[in-house]
């Protein structure tokens, strides 16, 4: 039982030790307008290589069996949320909470699409992983676009239309001499550990979360629920639900009431607590 038990704690070290190590091994792959000039790589913007490099190693050193366990909440303007629901291809910036939990309201607006997927990438702290808003992928045509441009502008479509528009990380540090550590040496477990990335419970550390809320992408997801993010727009939806919401309900009540239609989900707040259903 004894060796049970070690075999398993082993195992639980080696996922942030194994993430750590992919990323030295693919260290050459960070920062290329930087390598393209001459420099190298201290940190900052890893660049598509980079970014694509630290996804491919969270896919491979991650718990997603426990990830899969999060609720994960994509809040924007409910206006903005109704242009989604076509969209289940494309990675969500969402927030992250434990299955018991409250769920996690950000900034970026008072209604939030609660989604189910797959994490791609998790962060304790949004600020670690600064993936921007989804526009940002979009190429910049200007008014006066060159065939450059537009070819640039198709892939893109295309891509979305195919497979979906995937984020990236915008922020990394340099792990070029992570893989000099060992695995079973305390300072080296200590040093792989110190990731701002959540790659299972054992990684999991809110006090780690600096700024308004944590983050993780969230891929070929599926709605579960609109999530009312603001006592204001609590007080409003419940006095819908007490009267006829479609007769009564105006402005982002009546929006939210028909996000919940439109997506077949029912509308929730932040306790998980169902308001309304349109079943």
């Amino acid at each position: 039982m004894k060796l049970l038990r070690e075999y398993i704690r082993a195992l639980l070290k080696e996922d942030p030790m194994g993430f750590v190590q992919d990323l030295a091994a693919a260290s050459d792959e960070f920062g290329e307008e930087t390598a393209r000039t001459g420099g190298m790589f201290f940190g900052g913007n890893p660049g598509k290589g980079g970014g694509k490099a630290i996804k491919r190693a969270f896919n491979g050193n991650a718990d997603h069996a426990w990830l899969a366990t999060l609720n994960t909440v994509h809040w924007k303007d409910p206006y903005i949320l109704d242009q989604l629901q076509n969209s289940s291809k494309d990675e969500l910036s969402t927030s992250m909470s434990l299955p018991g939990d409250n769920l996690l309201k950000s900034q970026f607006g008072d209604v939030g699409l609660w989604i189910k997927g797959r994490i791609t990438l998790a962060t304790n702290d949004q600020d670690n992983l600064y993936s921007g808003n989804e526009q940002d992928y979009k190429p910049k045509t200007g008014l006066d676009p060159d065939e450059k441009d537009m070819e640039a502008l198709r892939k893109y479509l295309h891509r979305k239309d195919s497979s979906g528009i995937n984020k990236l990380p915008q922020v990394s540090k340099d792990y070029s001499r992570y893989g000099n550590l060992k695995p079973g040496n305390e300072y080296s477990e200590k040093l792989a550990r110190s990731i701002p990335y959540v790659l299972d419970q054992s990684t999991w550390d809110p006090s780690q979360t600096y700024s308004s809320t944590n983050e993780a992408l969230v891929d070929n997801w599926k709605a579960v629920g609109i999530v009312v993010g603001t006592e204001d727009l609590l007080k409003s939806v419940k006095a819908a639900i007490d009267s006829d919401w479609a007769r009564d309900a105006i402005g982002v009540t009546r929006k939210i009431f028909k996000l919940a239609n439109d997506y077949g989900v029912p509308i929730y707040d932040v306790n998980r607590t169902k308001l309304w259903s349109p079943e």
